[in-house]
């Protein structure tokens, strides 16, 4: 079983889940993005763990993180999302793994959503599938042959968060006019 964790601007999901994309379990928990990264990263520990404490005979072989972007799906590391001001430059893969003893990998929220629907979902059966999503921000993710394209810096589908005014207010991911 793997553990599947969906982290927004406002909650942090985690389910249980099957190879076949089958739920058995899951849980919600508000997401705390003004505080510190250990205050974010409290969020994500406490519904990995209401995971496991539901369900403590399961073995759990892996976790899959799904966070906003952008972020390094090579190296887990989360960069400076805007709806997350909390984690700049934060490992969650690594601190995950640190915690839960489980080998972890984080990707693009848009980029995983495109993927479950590429295997599970609407796009089951297409070749190739773009998808995009409508939450605390505005997502995208690209799938060639049921594997996430990712571009040559990771953040192939990250066309969600730009600057359209250089002169305009500061974001909160530091830049102006986004």
């Amino acid at each position: 079983m793997i553990v599947g964790v969906d982290i927004g601007g406002t909650k942090v999901a985690a389910a249980l889940v099957t190879a076949e994309g089958e739920i058995s379990h899951k849980v919600r928990v508000p997401m705390v993005t003004t505080g510190d990264a250990a205050t974010g990263f409290a969020a994500v520990k406490e519904a990995i763990g209401a995971i496991y404490a539901a369900v403590p005979e399961v073995v759990v072989t892996g976790i899959g993180i799904c966070s906003p972007g952008p972020l390094d799906p090579e190296t887990g590391v989360v960069l400076n999302p805007p709806n997350l001001p909390c984690w700049r430059t934060f490992p969650l893969a690594a601190e995950t793994e640190r915690v839960f003893n489980v080998p972890t990998r984080v990707d693009n929220d848009g980029n995983a959503a495109g993927l479950a629907e590429a295997l599970w979902g609407a796009g089951a059966g297409y070749r190739n599938v773009f998808y995009a999503t409508l939450g605390t921000g505005i997502g995208a993710g690209i799938v060639f042959d049921r594997k996430i394209y990712h571009g040559r810096t990771g953040s192939a589908a990250e066309g969600d968060h730009v600057s359209i005014d250089y002169k305009g207010p500061r974001c909160d991911c530091g830049k102006r006019g986004c």
